[in-house]
């Protein structure tokens, strides 16, 4: 076997440090590396020898590369551009994507973090492990391979000595970490019941998997069969840092194979190693392997400001088509968010329309949009270099029979699919772009919500039948300042904090709560009008441009700086939106002003409330603009509350089913949102759901009694401000019972407990 490795260099002793016996280089790989050696099942003793001689190899052994490999990366780089290419053509037909090029520190970060980092993969642990194994196998065995080429065609030869070993170790230590990746992979996709991989499974999911686990060991056969040629003899001390290769080498000697047979045994391997290889990255053009590239990409692209924003259709009235009804009326960046997609069906495992078996499910609507525009595109670019009618190209209507009316009209706007998604793609946007095409250039709409949007065009507000005035919760309260310029902030009652009966009493404690504060606020009572959230989120952007106009004249005419709303919606509106029209004013949430003012010693709760509470976080104070913290601040204070977390909690939270006009449209599906909600805070066992929004509230309200048709025992639902009202200024301030001083028995408790679900 000596000949085998004739032209190999020989190993040479360095000069050792006086006084040590070893080479001052081996010393610092034998500071670092001796705890990995142990891991890895290689004796400290052994690395002390191997350290101590100038181990290497020649790189190929035994493999005649010729022209073969040449021309198998060439190929791959070309099918590579082909790829890029014709996608983006298809990109460009898009619009153009104003904004793209500010924040560009920003922007690489979220590439780096989201799209690099992976962060939104690790909301799931086990896939955020597995991804990350398999990430990270990807790129340092790619370096591994970089070293080998270039040691090889550069001539370098630094693959030697001390580093080679260590090259050795890292290389099967990442093939290995590879390796349990897709073995987690595996598992997943074939033994766990996870139904959503399954929601749109197909041949090149099990081609990316299987390819990337055949890859791994077909590296691994060809590194034991090289060394057990050249080293298990020779050199074992050298062999056992590729320990992985080792451990395989030594099972080919229990099957004894001849000299000859491990020779052809190591080409044949190499070849199909090497073959398998380019294969595998060839899916990348093909398949969704592409996201490898797409995700950094997309993250890179990511808005830079609230994911609680619309974007405005500037010029409206020099529009000729309103929002999306082609696919060539997307943005550019939009039809590159379907190419991204890798139909994991995350998105569509948090929707809140699908989770009650309604018609919406955002990953399946993204795919049907990337079909679209594959079947479309070609011929909408031909279309448009012929200058002919592109509009008249696609045999089907996107918004209708490709992306069905029930489909868009099920969406609640909350987020969650954007949350979720591990590659970046904005789902909300591109499903309200398809609403405004069907709203104000079809004319397709709902009755219920048509009804809605006549009725905030007509009265300002979307309330159809109600018989209270905006000043009817001021009953009661002695005197309520109207804003005037010289208070602080303006209270933002809200169409429904004034215009809902159950919304009423959160409104009147609300205010209590800011007189008792000593804040200096005023409201603008019958001058209050919708602000347009509603329009905008059902498509009627018109509406909502002339709504958010005349307001933001309003609050400059009165000179208003800072705003204190009821409703999250609201809230978002004001803080998000308004700047587009020039309207920049400070905006809180009442939570957020409450915990303020208890921070601050000017709010003290001086009663118990002997009651158990869960709590329900509000898309558009919670997911869209990042507040959970206040509201449990809030029930942290409350002596005597007994707190428990809904299994969906936070930015996982799930919907109360309002959302996105939906408050005003009827419900088609198995179910109706709100009652999966109602079932999941039923399920906590507490008295008392507590929210911040007052459609959270109505939604709650509605589905209890479905929920719990028995009253006894029923869970009721309260905002957050009741009961602080009640902690505060106890049962004659809100008008109920149950409340009385803090500290009156030992019965009465010590604090707020939290247990978790």
């Amino acid at each position: 076997m000596a000949a085998l490795v004739d032209g190999a260099p020989e190993p040479q002793e360095s000069s050792p440090i006086p006084g040590q016996g070893k080479p001052a280089r081996v010393r610092f790989v034998g500071a670092w590396w001796a705890p990995a050696l142990a891991l890895s099942g290689v004796g400290l003793v052994g690395a002390a020898e191997a350290q101590r001689s100038n181990a290497g190899r020649e790189i190929f052994f035994n493999i005649e590369q010729g022209w073969a490999v040449y021309a198998l990366m060439a190929a791959l780089v070309g099918l590579l551009a082909y790829g890029i290419v014709r996608h983006a053509t298809l990109w460009m037909i898009g619009k153009p994507t104003p904004g793209l090029l500010g924040e560009v520190p920003l922007r690489f970060r979220n590439a780096l973090r989201l799209g690099i980092g992976q962060e939104k993969v690790r909301r799931d642990p086990y896939a955020g492990i597995m991804h990350t194994c398999i990430f990270f196998s990807i790129v340092v065995l790619t370096i591994v391979t970089a070293q080998v080429a270039i040691d090889d065609d550069l001539g370098l030869h630094f693959l030697q000595g001390d580093y080679y070993l260590f090259f050795s170790f890292y290389g099967d230590l990442f093939g290995l970490i590879g390796l349990v990746g897709v073995g987690m992979a595996l598992y997943r996709r074939y033994f766990d019941d996870l139904h959503r991989i399954r929601w749109d499974e197909r041949v090149e999911d099990h081609l990316i998997i299987g390819g990337l686990g055949l890859l791994l060991l077909s590296g691994f056969l060809v590194e034991a069969f090289r060394i057990n040629v050249t080293e298990l003899e020779q050199h074992p001390e050298w062999a056992k840092w590729s320990f992985v290769a080792w451990g395989l080498a030594e099972a080919l000697n229990v099957i004894d194979l001849t000299e000859g047979q491990t020779l052809t045994g190591h080409v044949w391997m190499w070849w199909g190693h090497i073959v398998l290889a380019f294969a595998w990255l060839g899916l990348i053009v093909f398949t969704r392997l592409d996201h490898i590239f797409f995700a950094p990409v997309n993250a890179f692209l990511l808005r830079t400001d609230s994911p609680g924003r619309l974007a405005t259709i500037e010029n409206i009235e020099e529009q000729e088509v309103f929002g999306v009804g082609q696919i060539q009326d997307f943005t550019w960046k939009q039809l590159f968010e379907l190419d991204a997609c890798v139909r994991c069906g995350r998105c569509s495992e948090v929707c809140p329309a699908n989770v009650a078996g309604q018609p919406l499910s955002p990953m399946h609507l993204i795919q049907d949009l990337k079909a679209h525009l594959a079947s479309v595109g070609p011929d909408i670019q031909r279309a448009g270099h012929e200058e002919g009618d592109v509009r008249a190209v696609s045999p089907l209507a996107m918004t209708g029979e490709v992306i069905g009316d029930e489909t868009l009209w099920a969406c609640r706007t909350c987020g969650a699919c954007m949350q979720e998604c591990p590659v970046m793609i904005e789902h909300v946007p591109t499903i309200v772009d398809m609403r405004r095409y069907l709203v104000m250039d079809e004319a397709r709409i709902p009755a219920s919500a048509q009804q809605a949007l006549e009725n905030i065009e007509m009265r300002g507000h979307p309330w159809r039948g109600t018989t209270l005035e905006r000043t009817t919760w001021m009953e009661g309260l002695g005197d309520v300042p109207l804003f005037d310029g010289s208070q602080e902030y303006l209270y933002w009652v809200g169409c429904s904090g004034s215009l809902v009966e159950r919304n009423l009493p959160v409104t009147q404690s609300v205010f209590r709560l800011l007189r008792e504060a000593g804040a200096s606020f005023g409201v603008l009572g019958q001058e209050e009008t919708c602000n347009g959230d509603p329009a905008r989120r059902m498509g009627n952007e018109y509406l909502f441009q002339i709504l958010a106009q005349q307001l933001v004249e309003t609050f400059k005419a009165k000179q208003v700086q800072r705003v204190i709303t009821n409703c999250p919606h609201c809230f978002n509106t004001f803080k998000n939106e308004y700047p587009q029209f020039d309207g920049h004013f400070e905006v809180l949430h009442h939570t957020e002003f409450l915990v303020q003012a208890l921070d601050e010693g000017k709010l003290t709760p001086r009663f118990a409330l002997d009651e158990s509470m869960t709590y329900h976080d509000s898309c558009y104070l919670g997911r869209m603009n990042g507040q959970y913290e206040a509201p449990r601040q809030i029930i942290e204070v409350i002596d005597g509350a007994e707190f428990t977390e809904m299994k969906r909690t936070r930015s996982k939270g799930l919907c109360c089913g309002a959302g996105g006009g939906n408050m005003w449209q009827e419900e088609v599906g198995e179910r109706r949102v709100n009652h999966v909600r109602t079932e999941e805070a039923v399920g906590t066992g507490a008295d008392q759901v507590v929210s911040n929004c007052p459609f959270c509230i109505q939604m709650f309200e509605d589905g209890i009694p479905s929920i719990q048709p028995e009253e006894e025992g029923r869970i009721a639902a309260f905002d957050i401000a009741e009961l602080l009202e009640r902690a505060v200024l106890g049962p004659d301030g809100a008008g109920s019972d149950g409340a009385r001083p803090a500290g009156a028995g030992a019965e009465a408790g010590t604090g707020a407990s939290s247990t978790g679900q």
